[in-house]
């Protein structure tokens, strides 16, 4: 993946920008957490793009490929997306699936219809992440652009499936996902942290604490007009509080 994304960048004008890339583990695994970016004539997969390119070059071992967690596939509600337009998703990401081993996971939906459906994705994402030598992982926990490119609420189970796939030994390496005010895609990767949540708490409660976790590591990386629902929480966060 590392290299057809450098082929992609290498006609972009201007460049993505990531930064700063000391800041990426040169040999021990990370579960890479990224805002949902993109927008109109800016698809998701060129920032993408410039993070799994740069990791590689900067990892000095294997492994160097991000395994990205992505809905296997589009959902509609109806009529011809549903019947056409959403098989052909299904097909395409699963040829990308097999290309370059994402992770494919049925749509979050609160209506229920893919229920129980994500058991053997989850289980198979768990298990590159144990083991002696762990695959390096990435997830957009949102799943989706929030309105105006802001932070928004990652579905239910988000925060738990990111306790599982750190399991108190891999750390979270967060980054924040913007365009600058000449409009140049920037990456801002942080600092990596090990994910805390108390163990006797409620599962919902862990799920949504894990969850609050990463998603102001993330925001924190971010400009604050894109903090979105979590804009009290980093705020708090930079001041001290958190």
């Amino acid at each position: 993946m590392s290299r057809d994304s450098a082929l992609l960048l290498s006609g972009a004008r201007p460049s993505p920008c990531v930064l700063p890339p000391e800041n990426i583990p040169p040999a021990a695994p990370f579960i890479l957490t990224i805002n949902h970016y993109d927008r109109p004539g800016l698809g998701a997969w060129w920032a993408i793009a410039a993070i799994v390119a740069t990791i590689a070059a900067r990892r000095t071992r294997e492994p160097r490929e991000v395994r990205f967690a992505m809905a296997r596939e589009w959902w509609y509600p109806r009529g011809f997306g549903k019947w056409v337009k959403q098989p052909f998703t299904r097909w395409f990401f699963g040829q990308v699936g097999k290309a370059y081993g994402t992770i494919l996971l049925p749509p979050a939906l609160d209506s229920g219809e893919f229920r129980g459906q994500a058991t053997s994705a989850i289980r198979g994402a768990l298990a590159l992440t144990r083991g002696d030598t762990p695959e390096l992982v990435g997830i957009a926990p949102e799943g989706q652009t929030g309105a105006g490119l802001a932070l928004r609420h990652p579905p239910t189970g988000a925060g738990l499936f990111l306790l599982m796939l750190a399991h108190d030994r891999i750390p979270i390496l967060p980054a924040g996902i913007f365009e600058d005010s000449a409009h140049t895609l920037t990456v801002n990767l942080g600092v990596p942290f090990d994910l805390r949540v108390p163990r006797n708490l409620p599962r919902d409660e862990r799920d949504a604490a894990a969850a609050r976790q990463v998603m102001v590591a993330i925001g924190r990386l971010l400009p604050e007009r894109m903090w979105g629902m979590y804009q009290d929480a980093i705020r708090q966060a930079q001041n001290g509080y958190a």
